[in-house]
């Protein structure tokens, strides 16, 4: 038998056939045991809670079930009862003097609200939130008169036929854009934005000629102490917090884009989508330095390009077309803007040139006699 062994080794193997699959490796992560001890602690956990929180009474073997409710009252007061159904405060004061003077608390004073008004509930849920509370202060009484006569000039030449709520309507757009991120931040750049360009300007009249005709002193007037109350922190509710408008006449295509606020007059009220129409973004804080007022397009230009002649819409102002601006009213509400310009400040002197001690550097900078009419032609 050993020298069979000797002969035949192979009978003596003691490794894996290779047709066999090898032994798989064991996971790295945790096994079966780590989840299942996790699985015990969630479910005692809950069971602990549901038992201490009264949800669930445990089995008699944990005890008697019980809820103390602590009660400070009693189903029948007679005290109490007969303070209820006593005559007089007299006669209530002699079962508890406690009781305090109905005099002392002044009911007589307190005045009942009105009944709100369903239709005013409509209008402000259609709406949306207003505006709130803001006053314009110019840093000088320059910056003051230009934003009031920048802000007149708009109600004017937009709503001058409308009525005073039409003409508040338009001063609120105004304001809006002058407290949102997306406008310039004065009232002058809002009114005359875009009316260096023919065409382009966000206010009509700025870029159209509507201003070379000569205001009436009474609509002006009006338009001006509307601008007065809405630069001193006058809220118009009722088109809430609108950035845009058009007249009933027209729809153009950002209409769809925006929510309708109001219909006040002949103008359709507009405000941002989502949180740009919100109270929170109107937060621009104003500076109080107002520009010069427009419009920056000369009215000259500005008529010639509605009778076909001068630059195509859209075009920068042309220098040989300028001309003289609108006359205005001479009233104290809304100065002319000859007289709300700053004057141009004189040009400093020439500085004295210095003096050296060498006399051949004084001489530096001028031209030899030889040298002086060097470059001219000879006729």
């Amino acid at each position: 038998m050993e020298r069979e062994t000797r002969m035949k080794p192979e009978l003596s193997l003691t490794a894996r056939s290779t047709w066999r699959d090898p032994v798989p490796e064991k996971p790295a992560g945790p096994g079966r045991a780590f989840w299942a001890a996790i699985v015990a602690v969630v479910a005692v956990a809950c069971l602990s809670f549901l038992l201490s929180s009264g949800q669930l009474r445990a089995p008699a073997a944990f005890g008697p079930y019980n809820v103390s409710v602590p009660l400070d009252f009693k189903p029948y007061d007679p005290e109490r009862w007969a303070i209820m159904n006593a005559d007089d405060y007299q006669t209530a004061l002699k079962i508890d003097p406690t009781l305090p003077d109905p005099a002392s608390i002044g009911y007589g004073d307190a005045a009942a609200m009105p009944p709100a008004d369903p239709a005013l509930l409509r209008e402000e849920a259609f709406v949306g939130p207003a505006a709130k509370p803001y006053v314009f202060r110019g840093v000088t009484a320059l910056d003051r008169e230009r934003a009031h006569y920048c802000l007149t000039a708009a109600l004017y030449y937009e709503a001058a036929s409308e009525t005073d709520d039409g003409m508040r309507g338009v001063a609120q757009t105004v304001i809006n854009r002058v407290r949102h991120p997306s406008f310039p931040n004065t009232v002058c750049g809002v009114v005359f934005q875009g009316s260096q360009r023919a065409g382009v300007c966000q206010f009509t009249f700025a870029c159209d000629g509507a201003m070379a005709r000569a205001p009436e002193r009474r609509n002006w007037l009006r338009a001006s102490r509307i601008a007065s109350a809405a630069l001193g922190g006058y809220v118009f509710p009722k088109v809430g917090l609108a950035t845009h408008y058009h007249t009933q006449a027209i729809w153009p295509r950002w209409g769809k884009s925006l929510v309708m606020t109001n219909i006040v007059g002949a103008h359709i009220f507009h405000r941002w989508r989502g949180r740009w129409g919100m109270p929170d973004a109107f937060r621009a804080p104003y500076l109080g330095r107002e520009p010069v007022p427009g419009p920056y397009l000369p009215l000259a230009q500005q008529l010639a390009i509605l009778k076909g002649q001068g630059l195509a819409p859209g075009a920068g102002p042309a220098p040989m077309l300028a001309g003289p601006a609108a006359p205005l009213p001479d009233v104290a509400p809304a100065p002319l803007p000859g007289a709300i310009t700053p004057p141009a400040t004189a040009a400093p002197p020439p500085a004295a040139a210095p003096a050296y001690a060498d006399p051949r550097l004084n001489q530096s900078g001028q031209i030899r006699e030889e040298f002086r009419k060097s470059g001219e032609w000879k006729g």
